[in-house]
């Protein structure tokens, strides 16, 4: 978990340029087009998946043969296609099954090429057989953005690229570099296209029902990863400012983790995401899930993205002004053990300002689905609510609470079986100046390792507490740590626990 705080909204750009709000990929290629249709009707998509527009150009793409130079200032639009081929329409169904094709970038008439591509024989690509042709796309100076390849990719040579329209000649050859591809695997296919699963997902798919400059999504498609959002915080009232939580639910988090994002502030509160808004870049270290806290009132976006660059996703939202909400509270949140059967009870207060209550469930702690909606809602001012298993399917269980103004509230996390205490310990105060205090229960006498992390997911200070059976009080030195965020994860019971707090 990555927790970032944003208040003041002091804007961080990525390093390649001060036009870079967005995230550009390879969405699709047509390596080996029908009989009929000719080798200029080979063609490549990129799509800017958001959260903002792109200046892409000089740019550089390369199969390491030849290179295609986007001229300068080729804006491209959060959602928008940019479809690079031989000629400068594709008729159907070459590049797309239903529609003829309008291309964006004629590689054979730009004069933006390494050297002249062929036009006939295997074109751009190689056609068919054992072909493993790979795709790199490169921003100016030549730093990889994208790259795709069929299986194992074939010997590339020296290549000097174009300075059309002024963009800066690099000269590179991929054999040289340390690139990090996609691997397709499928074999090449004549009429068939390579293009993502969904529009910026990891997976790929060989398709003859082409779809260049359109959307790669189709009915029953799903991708291996899904996320959910959370708005946890839904105003900005005070010192209190928005957050939101985005939940990654995947089986394998070391192949996408670190996740990085980009969120947008609609800063003119015009509407539209554009050069003119605030943007901020981050990057998630500790799976499951990514916090970001601090947030002013207004609208934004956030597209986040595996370490490869895709499995891409982007959420909308926006946090509120201040008004006057009645205070909902969860007073406790227990388990109750009768024999084999467990009741889950706790207490609420305000109850009419309660959307929704759901109970998760979770098998190590972290990542939690939905168990059960609870929808016996009182109209009093407090109310005692049950819930009974009797037999648990999962280890962990909590309580998220969803308010009128959109607050998700969530309950200690409680473990089933035959340890039916809270997991989450309780820590005070938060913000915290020199010291913070962290409430502990032991049965016997215990050495629990603690560590400290920042917002950037860096380990910043560490060390032990030594209990004593019954309840304990342990210190927290916080005083060198700089005004910020951080996660105290504490060693106890194999089973590692995380705290929120605030150093002031």
């Amino acid at each position: 978990m990555l927790i970032l705080l944003l208040v003041g909204f002091t804007t961080v750009l990525n390093a390649q340029s001060t036009t870079n709000r967005g995230r550009v990929v390879i969405n699709e290629y047509m390596p080996w087009p029908s009989a009929g249709c000719g080798a200029t009707a080979e063609f490549i998509e990129l799509l800017n998946f958001g959260p903002g527009p792109m200046d892409i150009g000089c740019y550089i793409l390369t199969d390491g043969d030849y290179s295609i130079t986007i001229p300068p200032n080729t804006i491209l639009q959060p959602g928008q296609f940019y479809v690079i081929a031989g000629q400068n329409t594709i008729p159907v169904p070459c590049a797309n099954i239903d529609s003829t094709i309008t291309v964006d970038l004629n590689w054979n008439t730009c004069g933006c090429t390494s050297a002249p591509i062929p036009t006939t024989g295997d074109g751009l690509f190689t056609d068919g057989g054992s072909a493993s042709e790979q795709l790199v796309l490169m921003d100016p100076n030549a730093n990889v953005v994208d790259a795709v390849v069929r299986d194992l990719k074939e010997p590339s040579a020296l290549i000097t690229t174009s300075g059309v329209g002024g963009c800066p000649q690099q000269d590179f050859d991929l054999d040289l570099m340390n690139v990090q591809y996609e691997v397709l695997g499928m074999s090449a296919g004549r009429g068939n296209s390579f293009a993502r699963l969904l529009d910026g997902d990891c997976g790929w798919v060989k398709d003859p029902q082409q779809s260049g400059s359109a959307t790669n999504n189709t009915p029953g498609d799903k991708s291996e990863i899904s996320y959910l959002m959370d708005i946890v915080d839904a105003s900005q009232c005070g010192s209190v400012y928005g957050s939101i939580e985005i939940h990654v639910k995947h089986a394998d988090y070391s192949v996408i983790f670190p996740m990085n994002y980009t969120i947008v502030f609609d800063v003119d509160n015009d509407g539209d995401f554009d050069f003119n808004d605030s943007y901020t870049y981050g990057v998630d270290v500790s799976p499951p899930s990514i916090t970001v806290s601090g947030l002013f009132t207004g609208k934004y976006r956030i597209t986040v993205a595996s370490v490869n660059g895709c499995f891409l996703e982007s959420f909308d939202f926006q946090i509120l002004s201040c008004f006057s909400v009645l205070p909902v509270k969860l007073e406790y949140f227990r388990l109750i053990r009768t024999g084999v059967q467990e009741t889950f009870e706790w207490k609420v207060t305000d109850v009419e300002d309660i959307q929704s209550m759901t109970m998760q469930k979770s098998n190590d702690g972290f990542v939690f689905e939905t168990a059960a909606d609870v929808t016996n809602h009182s109209e009093v001012s407090y109310q005692i609510y049950r819930h009974t298993a009797q037999t648990p399917v999962a280890k962990f269980y909590r309580l998220k609470i969803r308010t009128l103004t959109g607050r998700a509230i969530y309950s200690p996390i409680v473990r089933t079986g035959t340890a039916s205490h809270i997991v989450i310990p309780k820590l005070w105060p938060s913000p915290a100046k020199d010291m913070a205090y962290v409430s502990l229960d032991a049965t016997d006498f215990e050495n629990v390792p603690y560590k400290v992390f920042n917002s950037t997911g860096s380990l910043v200070a560490s060390g032990n507490w030594h209990l004593g059976r019954g309840k304990n009080v342990v210190e927290l030195p916080v005083q060198k740590l700089p005004t910020g965020v951080y996660q105290l994860l504490i060693l106890r019971d194999n089973q590692p626990t995380t705290v929120r707090f605030v150093r002031q």
